[in-house]
């Protein structure tokens, strides 16, 4: 649980923790990400590919990390900013990791709720099945809540199975063992390319205002280099427009690159590629529903969190 962990940190100051590098205006910037080839990432991961920062002077380095190791990269001082779910960035800030969420980078709650074909064919006939998820509190685990809350579901009329990963609820969808859960649209869209599953809905329906996934940076690189910060957003912003407005750049970048089948590469493209945040904002709404969504997936009785540790990096000082 979020609540439990507890971060021993590097040192601070002119070293590695500190991220003391270049001057106000270049430098170097570690960036650690939490899934690796995810497509709401490519700015970053894919950035040297799609030009994310050329030409300015910034030397962005990418760490491929893990949801659970996001917070001990940033602590141990290996990292100055995470792109990862914004649920676990801000568990850590509760936790006690010294991070500040300054953009969005996908406010939109990018999950499907995800049926084996021939399965059920909306969302009130999965009343009474069972759903997988990967653990509680997963996003997963928070969609499904959120839908049963909003049709009206007592605890009695669904089963939760927690399953570990992906690949183990696919194996559970075709064998029957659950009857639906949610993912993200990639594997959603894979799932219907194959002909092995059907979406059923999106759960953005039922969770609402919210945010999926954003930035966090480590409050020591803030104070010491705002501009630096500020600069690095410009150009990834930037770049996010650039690939909305010429689609051919991303689809590339999944088809030759990752691998993705290129049917899925273009309907990612069509639906979700346009959902990206263009400029990091996280309205009042957004931050309520990430609050929300933080209390849930630290799942103790006794904690609720009321406010997310948030400063627009437009308005860095």
């Amino acid at each position: 649980m979020a609540a439990a962990t507890t971060f021993a940190l590097a040192g601070c100051g002119g070293g590695e923790a500190g991220g003391e590098s270049g001057d106000a205006e270049t430098g170097r910037i570690r960036v650690v990400t939490s899934v690796s080839k995810s497509f709401p990432f490519v700015v970053v991961q894919a950035g040297k590919r799609l030009g994310t920062w050329e030409g300015t002077g910034l030397d962005v380095q990418v760490i491929e990390g893990t949801t659970p190791t996001i917070g001990q990269i940033m602590a141990g001082g290996q990292a100055d900013i995470a792109l990862a779910g914004a649920t676990t960035e801000v568990a850590n800030a509760y936790s006690g990791l010294p991070v500040t969420v300054v953009a969005s980078n996908l406010n939109y709650w990018d999950q499907r709720v995800i049926v084996r074909a021939g399965g059920a064919t909306s969302v009130e006939a999965l009343k009474g099945g069972n759903f997988g998820i990967t653990g509680a509190g997963s996003p997963g685990h928070y969609s499904i809540e959120k839908m049963a809350e909003r049709l009206g579901w007592s605890k009695n009329d669904y089963k939760l199975t927690s399953l570990g990963n992906i690949q183990a609820l696919q194996a559970a969808l075709a064998s029957g063992s659950i009857d639906a859960f949610t993912w993200s649209s990639d594997k959603a869209f894979t799932l219907e390319q194959s002909g092995e599953g059907r979406i059923l809905a999106p759960a953005s329906e039922y969770v609402g205002d919210n945010v999926l996934q954003s930035f966090a940076v480590m409050d020591s690189f803030l104070k010491a280099k705002p501009k630096l910060v500020q600069k690095f957003f410009e150009s990834y912003f930037a770049t996010v427009q650039k690939i909305q407005a010429q689609p051919q750049l991303f689809i590339d970048v999944m088809v030759q690159d990752w691998k993705l089948d290129p049917a899925v590469a273009d309907r990612l493209a069509k639906e979700t590629l346009p959902k990206l945040s263009i400029d990091g904002v996280i309205s009042q709404a957004e931050l309520k529903g990430l609050a929300d969504s933080v209390t849930f997936s630290i799942n103790d009785p006794k904690v609720k969190v009321d406010s997310v540790k948030y400063t627009y990096w437009k308005d860095l000082k």
